[in-house]
């Protein structure tokens, strides 16, 4: 986002704030910025923006050296037991 205009930045700025807070799609958050061909340019430079960005960047991966088969041990404090409808108390 490094044009030579910073009003436009700005207006891409809020249009991509917009569009990821509010979960409104780009052409409309652009309407809401601005108008006509300008606010068409600022959709496809959000919708460009939103391409190239990695959704999962930062939430952690498996190992790759892990074992496949490998499995955490169970801890039974947090699981809840299993209770049968015929031994249920009424």
């Amino acid at each position: 986002m490094s044009s030579p205009n910073p009003d436009r930045d700005e207006k891409l700025d809020e249009v991509l704030f917009l569009a990821e807070t509010f979960d409104i799609p780009p052409f409309r958050a652009a309407a809401l910025v601005a108008d006509g061909a300008e606010a068409e340019a600022l959709a496809l430079a959000a919708i460009e923006h939103e391409r190239q960005r990695d959704p999962l960047a930062g939430m952690p991966v498996p190992d790759p050296e892990k074992d496949p088969e490998h499995r955490e041990k169970e801890i039974g404090d947090l699981g809840k037991p299993v209770v049968h409808e015929d031994s249920a108390p009424t």
